[in-house]
């Protein structure tokens, strides 16, 4: 005999479970020395996800109600779920995962300590529109200080047509920038109506000239990405081989991973990082 699963039940357990793994530190709260609790507090859970004490506790319980999309969305970045875990939330809920929520890309710890851990070797994570939304050190060391860039700044599109530094850095900033106009024009042709990339497509042809006489073209194919020569300011010349990938987590993102193509370019890289 097939077992019915409550769903309302699942649920629940679900977000125990998910609030237990959690401590005050992985999601940015301060804590007195004094804390008996294991995970985090159900209001501090509540808090996170602005909502009401009494309407998280219920979920908690497995009462019979309903949490909309907007309700799971906060809850999903309130306890910091991955792709398959928020599907499973939704599923859970019977509602549909919206589909803004492939671009909305949180960054978990562990994927946070993977990009570490390829210091000294610059990492980064960009999501569908080229926005770069996670790094390690390295990376900021020799592309740019992504934390003090407003989000258009560190759009990998906006920066190669506006950023002055971008031109320098790259020995082939030609080859890169049209590489980038012909992706942009590839994916645009595919969803002409996503609002965020009519905005970047305006703003950039409206700042640089080069870009608008590009995209005008329509057919530019760019340059094999896999090397790249930079000309660093402080340690000179990195020659740097790249590999970029995605992983089950953030199966619209693309992590990159820069490594060194020679002992030199592995010694500069060190020495930029100590």
């Amino acid at each position: 005999m097939a077992v019915e699963i409550d769903k309302h039940f699942e649920l629940g357990q679900f977000l125990k479970k998910k609030r237990a793994s959690l401590t005050p530190e992985h999601v940015g709260l301060t804590i007195g020395k004094k804390r008996k609790v294991i995970g985090l507090r159900r209001e501090e859970v509540a808090e996170l996800a602005n909502l009401s004490i009494d309407w998280y506790i219920r979920l908690e319980q497995g009462r019979p109600v309903q949490p909309s999309v907007e309700v799971l969305s906060a809850l999903s970045n309130a306890l910091q779920l991955n792709r398959n875990e928020r599907d499973y939330l939704f599923n859970l809920a019977e509602q549909r995962l919206p589909d803004e929520a492939q671009d909305n890309i949180i960054v978990s710890q562990r994927m946070q300590k993977f990009l570490d851990s390829q210091n000294p070797y610059p990492a980064y994570i960009t999501d569908t529109q080229w926005n770069i939304v996670g790094w390690n050190k390295a990376a900021t060391l020799v592309f740019g200080n992504y934390p003090l860039m407003t989000p258009l700044q560190r759009n990998s599109i906006w920066r190669a047509f506006t950023d002055p530094y971008m031109k320098e850095l790259l020995d082939n900033w030609e080859g890169h920038a049209k590489l980038r106009v012909s992706q942009l024009r590839m994916v645009h042709s595919q969803s002409p109506a996503n609002q965020e990339r009519l905005e970047l497509i305006t703003k950039l042809r409206k700042q640089s000239s080069i870009f608008d006489s590009w995209w005008n073209e329509q057919f530019i194919m760019g340059t094999p990405e896999g090397k790249k020569l930079l000309h660093h300011p402080i340690v000179g010349d990195i020659r740097i081989d790249y590999l970029s990938f995605q992983n089950e987590e953030h199966p619209n993102a693309t992590i990159t991973v820069h490594l060194a193509s020679d002992v030199d370019s592995k010694k500069k890289l060190e020495k930029l990082f100590e």
